[in-house]
């Protein structure tokens, strides 16, 4: 195996005898300057096909949360059929360590569509109550159940799913209702960010849902009226919305599902990294 770039001390990329890139993890296996050989004992793992733009936040996530996601990515292959990419890995990381920061900070958002989630994706949910066991056990960190539902969500989003013309359609209308969403506030929202990977998976649990005829009821109308009162023009952004989704893909949004659509145009709308034009 042959080392061509340092990451850290025990994160390298390397090739293999054929060629082809991958990230390897081992104890000291990015401690010299490259290129130079190492021995396969001196590799703990490796993941081939990693995008090039998560390795940067390798250095910023500790081991040990790198190992647990690891671990939720291989229970999660056991319970979901759909492959997983490997960048899942360290996304999840990512994620897993900003949640565990705010544990820390005191720190906890709650998911009102929690209950939907386990009912509409149970395997998913399976696996993020096993990554909440697992930070439990190897970090002493006892997490909200909110944050087995956005590992769930997580999970969801990176499923690599057979292309068919029902989601092409939906995700065709999720980049129609995004580019609605910046003409409208005049920005630029980064597909990257993990606030759109939320309000993706969201609009897509909202399309499964309205294949089964099935409607969010909860008691919020309150918090609708108040975000309504509060936020006009995001009550406007989701009114066109949803004229759209109804004259196009026949899909009735009710007040419960605007006020999830609000609070995610609001996200989008207010976050650091969507760029204002």
């Amino acid at each position: 195996m042959r080392v061509i770039r340092c990451i850290n001390n025990n994160v390298a990329v390397c090739q293999d005898t054929k060629g082809q890139e991958l990230i390897a993890f081992g104890k000291g296996v990015g401690f010299r300057k490259p290129p130079y050989e190492i021995s396969l004992s001196q590799i703990e793992r490796t993941y081939y096909d990693v995008d090039a733009t998560y390795l940067s936040m390798i250095n910023d996530i500790p081991e040990e949360v790198l190992n647990i996601s690891d671990e939720i990515v291989d229970y999660a292959r056991i319970l979901l059929p759909a492959p997983l990419s490997s960048n899942i890995i360290f996304t999840l990381a990512d994620h897993l360590n900003f949640c565990i920061q705010r544990y820390q900070k005191h720190m906890n958002f709650k998911l009102p569509i929690i209950q939907d989630i386990e009912q509409l994706f149970e395997n998913e949910m399976k696996v993020g109550i096993f990554g909440l066991k697992m930070i439990r056990e190897k970090m002493g960190i006892y997490l909200p159940r909110e944050e087995a539902a956005y590992i769930a969500l997580h999970l969801i989003n990176y499923e690599e799913k057979d292309r068919n013309s029902v989601t092409e359609r939906n995700e065709e209308a999720i980049e129609n209702i995004t580019k609605m969403i910046e003409q409208e506030f005049e920005i630029t929202i980064n597909r990257e960010d993990f606030n759109y990977s939320r309000f993706v998976s969201h609009m897509h649990y909202f399309f499964k849902r309205g294949d089964r005829e099935e409607q969010i009821k909860t008691t919020n109308e309150q918090m609708y009226q108040t975000l309504v009162q509060n936020y006009p023009k995001t009550h406007d952004v989701s009114e066109k919305i949803s004229r759209y989704l109804e004259a196009t893909m026949d899909l009735k949004l009710t007040d419960e599902e605007k006020m999830y659509l609000m609070l995610h145009i609001n996200r989008l709308s207010t976050r650091e990294d969507c760029y204002q034009e």
